[in-house]
């Protein structure tokens, strides 16, 4: 049922140099042709000059327009659906401030790129199925599947918002599978070399992280390396996360380092966000004597255990990241196998060269169901028992009795 009456904007000043502007509207959901549900929309200003006048009832004609749209199903541009899902995101955030903050701003990141990449006038109605598979074969030309994935969820998540919202009528990612390229089992072994470090490399890039006199990364990256951390739970752990029971040291793993980014002049504030990454990765985690040492220099009385020398914030994925790629070339190590996930994973590859249960190994990284933990360990337990074969054929070959 369309309304053609349009009420009149009022102003109220609400504080200190605030004015409220307001317009009325009919409800289309509870307004009836015999009886018409009035309900009101709002925009808050600095000013009440003829100019602010004009600004607000934009607005509030806009505000208005989309709240008489919510009762029907129209076609909407990727522009206009993006400027709903962030708006819905911004108030998701000041609602929980420790929910899935660092997750929308990723969202946000690749959503914003992904209109730069394609027209953000399109209907999305119009967009198919082969529309995304082009689009997402182009990015895998360059771009990994990982970050393709994160892309595509990004997208999924926004296209399902507007299902949840009546501004569409399907999502239109809703069946899409990203595509994978099919691997060798000979490339899928240097694949997952690729995953972590030789004890080499692992010695080369604390040199160079030394050289420059990043010991505190040094601690940091060793940390990990012997717990099997995370970088933001080892970046989000506090002094008093650590704790001693019959003489032996451990870490209780409950949470992970946020950062809220920087909005106008406030800067960005790190926090730990509780819980870790899911249920499983809730855990103690015992500390041998090198990372209790380790510990012991950092109980320095700052909100987090690890910090950086420089500004004495928390050490954040971010800035692991930039400084590996950045080192890479002088530790004469492939920039693109540096992660902050690396030492995780050498952790795993160490522990499963010592004959480490896989479950026990599991259980230590807070991993219940991991492919790359599960592949790290079967290749290097598969090189294990090829050596050990190899050493068979050499005792029986200077045995043999002739």
């Amino acid at each position: 049922m369309e309304y053609q009456k349009e009420y009149a904007v009022t102003m109220s000043k609400v504080g200190k140099g605030k004015y409220q502007y307001r317009q009325k509207y009919p409800d289309p959901l509870l307004s009836t042709s015999d009886k018409i549900v009035l309900k009101a929309v709002t925009v808050t200003l600095t000013k009440k000059t003829s100019q602010a006048w004009q600004q607000a009832r934009a607005i509030l004609k806009e505000k208005i327009a989309r709240k008489m749209s919510a009762g029907k199903i129209s076609s909407i541009t990727l522009k206009q659906l993006k400027e709903y899902y962030f708006e819905y995101l911004d108030k998701q955030d000041k609602i929980n401030k420790d929910s899935k903050y660092q997750s929308h701003y990723i969202y946000k990141s690749h959503l914003n790129i992904f209109l730069n990449d394609v027209d953000p006038s399109i209907i999305v109605e119009n967009m198919t199925m082969p529309y995304f598979k082009r689009y997402f074969d182009k990015m895998l030309e360059t771009k990994s599947w990982s970050y393709a994935n994160v892309r595509r969820a990004a997208l999924w998540n926004m296209f399902d918002f507007g299902v949840g919202y009546g501004y569409l009528n399907f999502n239109p990612l809703q069946n899409f599978r990203l595509r994978k390229l099919e691997i060798s089992q000979s490339d899928l072994d240097v694949n997952i070399e690729d995953k972590y470090l030789t004890d080499d490399e692992y010695h080369r890039l604390l040199i160079e992280f030394k050289k420059r006199g990043r010991n505190d990364y040094v601690d940091f990256i060793q940390f990990l390396y012997y717990m099997g951390l995370r970088v933001g739970e080892g970046g989000s752990l506090r002094v008093k996360d650590i704790v001693k029971n019959n003489g032996r040291y451990y870490a209780n793993i409950n949470g992970t380092l946020m950062k809220r980014h920087k909005s106008g002049n406030k800067r960005g504030e790190f926090k730990k966000k509780p819980g870790a990454k899911s249920e499983s990765s809730n855990r103690q985690v015992y500390l041998p004597p090198e990372a209790v040492e380790i510990y012991k220099r950092h109980d320095l009385g700052h909100k987090f255990l690890f910090v950086k020398k420089t500004t004495k914030n928390a050490i954040e994925t971010g800035s692991i990241n930039r400084y590996l790629k950045r080192i890479a070339a002088d530790a004469k190590i492939n920039p693109d196998k540096l992660t902050s996930h690396i030492f995780r994973h050498t952790h795993v590859s160490k522990l499963a060269e010592q004959g480490v249960p896989l479950e026990m190994i599991k259980k230590r990284v807070g991993h219940s169901d991991s492919k790359i933990t599960e592949e790290i360990y079967y290749h290097i337990t598969g090189k294990a028992r090829i050596n050990f074969e190899h050493q068979i054929d050499i005792f029986s070959k200077k045995s043999k009795f002739k």
